[in-house]
């Protein structure tokens, strides 16, 4: 097996800005329960729309708490747009932040949970409420200059705390939305992670993120290591047979997911792979180039962003999925996902993916940027189609058994009853 190290592994109030912005004095001072469980979650995050996966990690996880008695409310950047069908989630209000220390007045939750926030002054105004705070750290935004940890000269993976080597790389060069480029100091980094380090505790999906969060100074004790869970009713596949020298991407189309990768590899294989690309994204055209120098016009399928129904499709004739990133992936959802779908991975040995791949067993790991490694990993499960299926069975069973929804909610729910001091810790 080349490579591989085997292992055992609420109503919202309004769809515009500007109907919404005052709407939190709408709310009356509510009581806390006196016992028992929490019964109030505030949940952070600045967009209030489905926009990438933390995003999705909120309204699904706010959703299935209110199955389990917990009430949720949503503050978001009043700059942001609000998607009205992502906000249902939240039965208690979402709200853009104007005035925090009245809204959460106004709320009273039990429990402050924080995910996407990058204002230091208003991490600042929601410490100052004195309500418990819980903050997920779902990427490398605190913990890189350039936020993606890779090099900015030479695309490596990086796997080392933030430090003066970091502007050797030209990692202090921020690219901003429009399309500018920007400084980042250490000094403005080293302020925003000793802010969050005030926090009562720390969310991450995988065992490598709370190793990296720790090498940055937060305390160990308070970093609860929860892995994330896949979709919560995987679509019926169709009725169609797997097609051996079928491999499937899903995913940005950036340089951190190492789609260029992925392409070079499949150059480099003896047997004659073809591979379907489900996603979008900056670098798009500069891998449809780079698939056309290498000759790969008639084995590549650019499919761009597809509806659910198409991607299942895929889903379902794809004899393996490829996870080339690297940058390293916080957990890494598009694994377990495939393998909620009876798909083998292949996956770059990089951040949180061994958190839920087990090589041998489920799917084979290779080496970050490793083309020649990755292209004998591909020769070798494709020309085992047996070992590729049972590989996706045993993935199958791993995932459901593993990473359900069910064993997040009760992590969560017992971090949170210790943080609000509802039980002993």
């Amino acid at each position: 097996m080349p490579d591989a190290t085997l292992g055992r592994c609420g109503t919202p109030f309004g769809s515009r800005v500007g109907m919404v912005s005052l709407a939190w004095r709408d709310v009356t001072h509510r009581p806390r329960p006196s016992f028992g469980r929490l019964g109030r979650v505030l949940w952070v995050n600045e967009p209030a729309r489905f926009q990438g996966g933390a995003e999705r990690y909120v309204h699904e996880t706010a959703s299935l708490l209110a199955g389990r008695g917990i009430r949720s409310s949503l503050l978001y950047d009043a700059n942001t747009p609000l998607d009205t069908a992502y906000v249902r989630a939240f039965e208690d209000g979402a709200f853009p932040m104007v005035d925090l220390a009245a809204q959460v007045a106004a709320i009273n939750p039990d429990l402050i949970y924080v995910h996407r926030l990058r204002d230091l002054r208003l991490l600042g105004q929601l410490r100052a409420t004195g309500v418990p705070m819980v903050r997920f750290f779902h990427d490398h935004q605190l913990f890189c200059l350039r936020e993606h940890k890779y090099t900015g000269i030479g695309h490596d993976t990086c796997t080392r705390s933030v430090g003066f080597h970091c502007y050797t790389c030209l990692g202090f060069v921020q690219r901003r939305p429009d399309r500018s480029l920007g400084l980042r100091t250490l000094s403005s980094l080293e302020a925003e992670q000793a802010a969050n380090r005030r926090l009562d505790a720390f969310v991450v999906g995988s065992s490598y993120m709370a190793d990296h969060v720790a090498s940055h100074g937060f305390a160990r004790q308070r970093i609860r290591v929860l892995p994330l869970y896949g979709e919560l009713e995987p679509r019926v596949a169709p009725a169609v047979c797997r097609e051996r020298d079928l491999l499937l991407f899903v995913g940005q189309l950036v340089r951190g997911k190492g789609l260029d990768v992925l392409l070079q590899a499949l150059a480099a294989t003896r047997y004659p792979a073809r591979l379907a690309i489900a996603g979008d994204g900056a670098q798009a055209g500069e891998w449809r180039g780079l698939a056309s120098r290498l000759g790969l016009d008639q084995r590549v399928t650019f499919h761009g962003s597809l509806e659910p129904s198409q991607l299942e499709g895929l889903y379902a004739r794809a004899m393996a999925l490829v996870v080339p990133s690297r940058s390293p992936e916080t957990f890494g959802l598009a694994g377990l996902e495939a393998m909620q779908r009876g798909l083998p991975v292949v996956a770059s040995r990089v951040g949180g993916m061994r958190e839920w791949l087990c090589e041998g067993e489920t799917g084979l790991g290779f080496p970050s940027g490793d083309v020649a490694a990755l292209a004998r990993t591909v020769d070798w499960l494709l020309e085992r189609p047996d070992v590729a299926a049972d590989m996706g069975r045993a993935g199958r069973v791993r995932a459901a058994s593993l990473f359900n929804a069910d064993r997040h909610l009760d992590g969560l729910l017992r971090l949170f009853d210790e943080v609000s001091g509802r039980v002993q810790q």
